[in-house]
């Protein structure tokens, strides 16, 4: 009775969503059928659909700055088809179902969220954040009791990209009070492994190079984290921004790109930047 009256409180819109979800779950199970499925699909794990998930993702984010709103749609959907088919594997190798997915996450939800769903209180942005913050903290400690910080972030960092790794550590070792107490000692910090990383290059040392670079990488990464900066998302637009000023390079140029020299190239580097900005 109660799911009955859950039903009766939504919107024509959400009603056909529950349709919809539940057309898509049967068409999973069509693609990974071991009969008459797709060969390509039933021949997927969890760690072969790692580089579509990554993909898709990048993709997603890229049609939000483009504000293309049917592509972040379709993009959404294409997340959904790997989420599901993640599920169904799962199903498959007997390790997990959809509903034990969706189940966890509605009682995270509810149990990060006590002032909405237990007490029904309205609380600020800051003791949202503060109440949030206490019990992911409480369901860290529940889950490595017997392990050092340190120990649960090399745990964690294992399969993550270098950047996400990075952000990750200065996140959790910041709940602890090991931070920055403004942008100046960052901007202090970077100078120096700066000049740590030209001396390196100074005595060509390939290794100490390495190791320099990987310090003024991760201050950067601090400074990003510190002014609140997505650093992989900026980088991701600076890629973009770059490739539109090569390619009015290109335009300029046409089949003598490869004729321009180091000099040419600043020259039309300034030249593309001032067409941009006059765009924009």
């Amino acid at each position: 009775m109660n799911s009955i009256k859950k039903f009766n409180n939504l919107s024509n819109s959400e009603l056909e969503a529950l349709e919809n979800f539940q057309s898509l779950m049967t068409n999973i199970k069509l693609l990974k059928d071991k009969t008459w499925g797709c060969p390509w699909q039933k021949m997927q794990s969890h760690e072969t659909l790692i580089p579509f998930l990554t993909e898709e993702s990048y993709e997603f984010i890229n049609a939000i700055y483009e504000k293309d709103t049917n592509n972040i749609c379709e993009e959404l959907g294409d997340i959904l088809l790997q989420i599901m088919l993640h599920a169904e594997i799962g199903f498959e190798e007997k390790e997990f179902a959809l509903k034990d997915i969706i189940h966890k996450l509605n009682m995270k939800i509810i149990r990060r969220h006590p002032y909405i769903f237990e007490k029904k209180e309205k609380v600020s942005l800051k003791k949202s954040q503060e109440i949030w913050g206490n019990i992911k903290n409480t369901e860290k400690k529940d889950l490595y009791k017997e392990s050092s910080i340190s120990g649960q972030l090399n745990s964690k960092i294992n399969s993550l990209p270098a950047t996400v790794a990075s952000e990750k550590i200065t996140n959790t070792v910041k709940e602890y009070g090991f931070m920055w107490e403004n942008s100046n000692q960052i901007f202090d910090k970077l100078n120096e492994e700066i000049c740590e990383l030209k001396e390196a290059i100074k005595s060509r040392n390939s290794s100490e190079i390495k190791d320099e670079f990987g310090d003024v990488y991760f201050t950067l990464i601090n400074l990003s984290n510190f002014l609140k900066i997505n650093a992989e998302i900026s980088l991701q637009k600076t890629n973009k921004k770059f490739l539109d000023r090569f390619s009015i390079i290109e335009d300029l140029v046409g089949d003598n790109i490869k004729e321009q020299t180091p000099r040419d190239f600043q020259k039309l580097w300034k030249i593309a930047k001032k067409i941009l900005m006059r765009k924009n």
